[in-house]
């Protein structure tokens, strides 16, 4: 359960920044379409970050699998 919410915090994080730093470049655009790749860059930001937490951790399982069985 640990790991899900260290995921989720950190997805949660990185999604904030990457979207304070577009806010920034594109502050003088005030169309509501702007709103659309704000949305776009916080999901994909999101997704990213939780994949990679992932992928680290089956990793992790993977290697202690090999390690049990190669004993």
């Amino acid at each position: 359960m640990g790991w899900l919410v260290s995921s989720t915090l950190a997805s949660l994080v990185a999604s904030f920044i990457v979207v304070r730093i577009f806010d920034y470049i594109f502050a003088g655009a005030t169309s509501g379409l702007v709103s659309i790749p704000r949305f776009g860059l916080f999901v994909i930001t999101w997704s990213a970050v939780t994949a990679r937490a992932g992928m680290n951790g089956f990793k992790k399982r993977v290697r202690q699998v090999r390690k049990h069985i190669l004993r």
